[in-house]
């Protein structure tokens, strides 16, 4: 019994996650990104609190966050090119950033 537990665990050595360590450039494009989806939040908020005449402070709050959100894009994609690395972060980055980084371009082609 204990001969295949030994087995087991050596086939499996490969994908246990304690081996794996926490991407540095993941938690930056995802913290990235949260901020992003954050500032974006703020500047709905400000445009609905002044009915729609907020003109420089919605932009400047949604230029920043568009910064941001490409920023996370590109970090997710460096962060899931490194190896050995934990899964979860880095593809966090990568979506949100992209989904940000959609979403606020598109909002700014339909202001345009």
């Amino acid at each position: 019994m204990a001969s295949r537990r030994r087995e087991y665990f050596r086939k499996t050595r490969k994908v246990r996650m304690r081996d794996l360590k926490h991407s540095v450039t993941g938690w930056l494009g995802m913290i990235s990104a949260l901020l992003s989806a954050g500032l974006f939040v703020v500047s709905v908020c400000f445009s609905y609190y002044y009915k729609g005449d907020a003109d420089i402070y919605v932009g400047s709050v949604g230029l920043l966050a568009l910064v941001l959100a490409a920023g996370a894009f590109v970090l997710g994609i460096l962060a899931v090119r490194e190896e050995k690395v934990r899964p979860v972060p880095p593809r966090m980055s990568l979506a949100l950033g992209m989904v940000m980084t959609v979403l606020l371009v598109g909002l700014y082609a339909y202001g345009i």
